[in-house]
């Protein structure tokens, strides 16, 4: 068997068929250079859909694999035939026994393909000014940025290497980077992966750019968006919640009720299908969640909507994802090995859209929080505080003692002592302790800080080295042993109860079986927990710690959170040296025309410098012709008094030349709310039609933006970046504050402490560079195609006062930029907005 098979796939396929009780089992098994199966993913059991199912997901090279229970390994007829079609696709065909100690080749692996190496006046040819984008892409106008990003893209996956590119609003990067890739996974028959950070740029790339290439490219590929697994309706959960409605109560049973009727129609089975917007609660309890799925086990295998999305992302050449679904398929190719199945399939060639997110996102991937509504959250799954008949714990309890025969009273004694003895009595006592701990530490966090417990401020405090030698965080340890022991003896008695019910018959067993493994995720989640309380009073170095709390409705809101100084080295353990070929791209990735805050941040720097490709690419657009930007030097700065005033009395005469159609950004949510505020009705008055961000959600807001008759909005953070309004309905952009984060924010504060502590300068090395590559994406929601046009006010005087101001005015493309008094400024703007009415002294 060695000759065909890895240990890891033998592994993998008796573990499965003991799973199936010895039935039918379809594998779909991925092979390496030598032919040798790697990694064999069981799909299905034995039936005409799981073969169907596996012919999609199987590519060049792969190995279908199914069993004989009878132990006889001839094939038959049915075997030959699916043998034959799936020999016609490049894909082998095994028959092996139970024990998988004998295997038939039905049809021997195939050789995977030499590499194709992609053409450069192949893909010169598609942009070209006479070319198929050209001939079919409505509007389009050649440009040459566009063809190097292309070339750049070739070269990285021709020559195995990282690629870092900025390409400027304008550019058509998408487009540039979709045509080499689709290209070389048809040529080469290799998977493709596209990270995205936002959703609009999923539905550009799945609705627009994809279609356009499998229209008008006469490209014969897949493409799938791969969401993750929460998205997804569990029948399982379904079928047990339709058994128990009692556990959904007025709006929430509506909310049920829709979501069966829908579940009988939907094809995909995805949250977003839905014609409404479920609420998070009622929807927690239906979706799919890895660690209460039974995989093959559950009786819904065949039919689940999850695992059908991932037998379809298996068979697609082009996967689009995004960046959290990425770092999380990764963490799990650490364990698994890079060449099997994860979250994803199998995939060698990675692009990284909305790059300059990559360090944020890392760093929220491997970071921890603990809270009271977290850890309560754990245990009312298992028991409804208030209604003692709801909940996993009475459900078990009263399936075991009508399912268990009485001639197994010995196993239903031995089972129910540790339920009815340990596990129920004991849920009371786990919530008080979660209760009394968190309770314990926000009184002392509030007492050490020394602040009123009754005003409803979020505070904050770090772990320092003062902080560990106080008496505060002498009884927060203290408090947090007591508690991850109660959490690690409670988790200890699930497990003893699971383990119990090894015992019981397969068919009781299998009645229990969707109960169980929902109870064995609570006990996984204890467990997880337990461990993040542990990390967070340990002192391993390299981590940031901090408490969070604040007043709420039913008491004390408390959070202990951790976070890595550093992600570089991981990214590059994880990312840059697993996978044959990196793009990383944004429109914002460089500061002062260098990558170097990126590659430092990313673990760029650290790759070997040889198989790093940089370009630098700028926008196409005729900025000092299609943009004003406007500086008024005499407006107070920030921290001055005086500066709310003055930013009233700008915005309303800068919003008035424009006639609205503006987007005005803020840093703080509260600056926006006191200025929104003073200045709604004045703006009604002046004929526009002002908005803002919470009011309703962002979709909803940018849509009726669009529509609406000179309308302003007030945005905060997710209006700076990934939001495309063209045309004359955004004609200005105004930046209120330069977008530097709150710098005692604790992960920020002490990433600045380690950057000085190894001899950097954290403001100038970390936090200006942040700022400035926020304020490119700011400036960027102007100019989003060749007709555009319209003005930039920076309203914040540090620009041309402070020092570190340049990096800021470098950043911008060349548009006509009037910085002086208030007066010159909006006099210059008046000029551009109507040519006719500009005095000489403004042209």
């Amino acid at each position: 068997m060695k000759r065909y098979f890895s240990e890891n796939a033998l592994l993998q396929m008796r573990d499965a068929i003991a799973g199936a009780h010895g039935n039918e089992v379809f594998f779909l098994g991925r092979t390496d250079e030598a032919k040798l199966v790697i990694d064999a993913e069981p799909l299905a059991r034995g039936n005409r859909d799981a073969v169907a199912a596996i012919m999609i997901a199987a590519s060049f090279g792969d190995v279908v694999i199914h069993n004989h229970p009878s132990g006889i390994l001839t094939p038959s007829r049915a075997d030959l035939e699916i043998a034959s079609l799936l020999g016609n696709q490049g894909v082998g065909f095994y028959i092996i026994d139970n024990a998988a100690e004998r295997c038939y080749q039905a049809v021997s692996p195939f050789a995977r393909t030499a590499v194709e190496r992609l053409s450069y006046p192949e893909i010169e040819r598609w942009y070209a000014p006479a070319g198929i984008l050209a001939e079919h892409l409505k509007g389009y106008e050649h440009r040459a940025e566009q063809t190097r990003m292309a070339f750049a893209v070739a070269e990285a996956f021709n020559e195995e290497r990282i690629a870092v590119i900025e390409a400027g609003t304008g550019t058509g990067k998408s487009l540039a980077y979709l045509l080499p890739a689709v290209l070389w996974g048809i040529r080469n028959r290799e998977r493709v992966v596209i990270s995205t950070n936002t959703i609009n740029l999923q539905e550009q790339l799945i609705k627009k750019d994809i279609p356009f290439l499998q229209k008008y490219g006469d490209l014969d590929f897949r493409a799938v968006l791969v969401k993750g697994r929460n998205n997804y309706l569990c029948m399982r959960k379904l079928e047990s919640v339709k058994a128990e409605p009692t556990l959904f109560k007025d709006d929430a049973a509506n909310e049920l009720q829709a979501i069966i009727d829908w579940s009988r129609k939907t094809g995909e089975g995805c949250r977003s299908d839905l014609s409404f917007i479920p609420r998070d609660e009622t929807w927690e309890e239906l979706s799919c969640e890895a660690d209460q799925c039974g995989r093959v086990k559950c009786p819904h295998y065949t039919r689940c909507f999850f695992y059908k999305a991932r037998r379809e992302a298996a068979g697609a050449d082009l996967l689009v994802v995004n960046h959290a679904l990425l770092m999380a398929d990764v963490a799990v190719r650490q364990e698994t090995g890079y060449g099997s199945t994860a979250i994803l399939p199998p995939f060698e060639r990675l692009i990284f859209d909305e790059g300059h997110h990559l360090e944020d996102v890392a760093t929220s991937f491997l970071s921890a929080q603990v809270s009271r509504n977290g850890l309560l959250k754990i245990i009312g799954k298992l028991q409804h505080p208030r209604k003692a008949q709801r909940g996993l714990l009475p459900l078990l309890s009263a399936q075991l003692s009508r399912e268990v025969p009485e001639a197994l009273d010995d196993i239903y004694m031995e089972v129910a002592a540790i339920l009815e003895g340990r596990i129920i009595p004991r849920r009371g006592a786990v919530t008080d302790a979660i209760n009394r701990t968190m309770d314990a530490i926000g009184a002392a966090l509030i007492a050490h800080l020394r602040r009123d417990r009754e005003k409803k401020e979020e505070l904050k405090l770090r772990l320092t080295p003062v902080i560990y030698a106080s008496a505060f965080w002498m009884e927060v340890e203290e408090r947090v042993n007591e508690l991850c022991e109660e959490l690690a003896d409670y988790a200890s008695a699930l497990r003893s109860f699971l383990k119990a019910c090894e015992k019981l018959p397969d068919r009781v067993v299998e009645k229990l079986s969707g109960n169980l493994v929902d109870l064995k995720g609570v006990k996984g989640r204890l467990e997880t927990a337990q461990e993040n309380l542990r990390f967070f009073i340990a002192r391993e170095e390299g981590f940031c710690r901090w408490f969070e709390v604040r007043k709420g409705a039913k008491g004390m809101v408390v959070k202990l959170c951790s976070s890595p100084l550093e992600v570089a080295e991981s990214i590059k353990s994880v990312i840059l040296d697993k996978f044959k070929t990196v793009v990383v791209t944004s429109a914002t990735l460089a500061v002062g025309e260098r990558f170097d805050y990126l590659e430092r941040r990313t673990g760029l720097s650290l790759v070997n410098r040889s198989r790093v490709t940089e370009l630098l690419l700028a926008s196409p657009f005729d900025y000092e012709h299609q943009t004003f930007v406007g500086i008024p030097a005499d407006i107070p700065e920030p921290v001055a008094a005086g500066f709310e005033a003055a930013l009233r009395e700008y915005l309303l005469r800068g919003l008035t030349i424009s006639q609205g159609r503006a987007f005005v950004l803020f840093t703080s949510y509260d600056l926006l709310s006191r200025v929104y505020n003073h200045l709604a009705e004045p703006l009604k008055r002046a004929g526009l039609t002002p908005m803002r961000q919470g009011e309703i959600n962002r979709h909803l807001l940018l849509s009726q933006f669009k529509k609406a008759h000179n309308a302003v909005l007030f945005g905060t953070d997710s209006f700076w970046e990934g939001v495309d309004v063209k045309g004359r309905a955004l004609e200005l952009v105004v930046i209120t504050r330069l977008p530097f984060r709150v710098p005692t924010e604790p992960i920020l504060e002490a990433r600045a402490e380690h950057i000085a502590a190894c001899g950097g300068d954290p403001f100038m090395e970390y936090t200006v560079p942040q700022a400035v590559i926020k304020f490119k994406q700011g400036f960027g929601r102007l100019i989003r195609s060749r007709e555009d046009r319209g003005a930039v006010l920076i309203l914040d005087s540090r620009v041309l006062s402070k020092n570190y101001g340049r990096f800021f005015l470098r950043s911008l493309p060349g548009a006509r930029m009037v910085q002086g008094s208030g007066d010159e400024v909006f006099a210059g703007m008046a000029g551009f907005f109507n040519p006719s009415t500009a005095s000489p002294a403004s042209q």
